[in-house]
């Protein structure tokens, strides 16, 4: 069976153009950020460079030449595309040299003598770009659980051995004199393949980043705005991933009122995000901090005992008391009361229930302490020492 292979370039400029147009026209509008037009003049070229060998009949000087320069210099940028994705922060410009250096040889080689290994030398230059392209699209995939990442790998590792085979038939002397025109063999079946996966992988980062921007939507909506903990939205959906045992800690600011009260809601915001800081660093990496409501939070603990968890209770009351310390001096009276519960999490919202009315009896003992401290300043008597910060239980 013979294959139109001038068809199947005309198909690939089309895609390619199109492609190209349609990311650095939402480049331009701040729709994509700085990667969309790497990614879309590298298609833009590639849709030009697949126009050249339609027009060996006019005899254009250097038109191959050219022609072969701008289809390496495409994969180049289309992998850029890829690694601006990947980092926007990059420095680029060691992967343009690169980009350069092997597009130039396109540029000098000419002859018809050296057809096929010109032939061979971009598709090798191809393949190692998408090679290059795959390592990033899985590396993102990896790190940003993007499943879109690995779709995007497999596009681009199919062409891989199709760009390696077209190169060897090239070498072989089995593509033919002439590139366009019927075609039959494996050889016109690689190019078929080939084209068919640059088709549909010119819009694949635009759905990587479409899977991105879902996952930073969902991030922000479960996500406590000022402080940076999980809210009731996350501690919803995480709690269904819970099972077995585990501890639930209960935190609540003691004074958090007067602290606002006396130095602002700014210092009130800063003494909520230090106790979440102070919970995160306290908790196993297995834990999650939620912000509960208002100055109140909720540590859930999978695989934590009783023990652990006030062990953990106790860290977070000095975390907290070091970071309110070095806010407002050695001298504050703003601490934290903590209670916990431990058993299965098939009893999830008991245990939450048990560590919060622990919690307000820690608060209430804070209080009571807090009272006995008021009046041992106006009795002349002598007073067994108070601890500074509240204890949990």
């Amino acid at each position: 069976m013979l294959l139109d292979i001038s068809t199947l370039y005309i198909m690939v400029a089309l895609c390619s153009v199109v492609a190209g147009i349609v990311h650095l026209t939402a480049a331009a509008g701040g729709r994509f950020d700085s990667w969309a037009k790497w990614w879309g003049v590298g298609h833009v070229l590639l849709g030009a460079s697949a126009v050249a060998p339609l027009l060996r009949p006019l005899h254009l000087p250097g038109l191959i030449n050219i022609g072969n320069a701008i289809a390496a210099t495409s994969y180049g940028l289309i992998y850029i595309g890829m690694r601006r994705f990947a980092d926007p922060s990059e420095r680029l410009w060691p992967w343009i040299a690169i980009a350069s250096i092997v597009a130039l040889p396109m540029l000098l080689w000419s002859g018809p003598v050296d057809a096929g290994y010109r032939i061979a030398y971009l598709n090798v230059v191809r393949s190692l770009f998408d090679v290059a392209t795959v390592v990033v699209a899985v590396r993102i995939a990896r790190q940003e659980a993007l499943r879109t990442g690995w779709i995007v790998a497999v596009m681009f590792t199919m062409t891989v051995p199709m760009f390696l085979g077209r190169a060897w038939f090239a070498v072989t002397g089995q593509l033919g004199p002439e590139p366009t025109g019927m075609h039959g063999g494996p050889a016109a079946w690689l190019a078929a393949g080939a084209v068919a996966f640059i088709m549909f992988r010119g819009f694949s980062l635009m759905t990587m980043d479409a899977e991105r921007c879902e996952q930073r939507l969902a991030t922000l909506a479960e996500r406590d705005g000022l402080t940076g903990a999980g809210n009731r939205t996350a501690f919803d959906r995480a709690r269904i991933g819970w099972r077995g045992d585990g501890a639930v800690l209960m935190l609540d600011l003691n004074r958090f009122k007067a602290l606002n009260d006396r130095h602002g809601h700014a210092t009130g915001d800063a003494a909520l995000r230090i106790a979440t800081r102070a919970a995160v660093a306290s908790i196993a990496m297995t834990g999650r901090v939620f912000r509960w409501g208002g100055d109140e939070f909720v540590c859930v603990l999978p695989g934590i005992d009783a023990a652990d968890a006030e062990a953990i209770a106790a860290g977070i009351v000095a975390r907290f008391d070091q970071g309110m310390s070095a806010l407002l001096g050695p001298g504050h009276a703003t601490g934290v009361s903590i209670g916990w519960a431990a058993g299965s999490f098939e009893t999830l919202d008991h245990l939450i229930t048990q560590a919060d009315r622990l919690m307000y009896v820690d608060k209430h003992r804070s209080r009571a302490r807090a009272s006995i401290a008021q009046r041992s300043v106006a009795d002349p008597a002598p007073s067994p020492p108070l601890i500074s910060q509240s204890q949990h239980g």
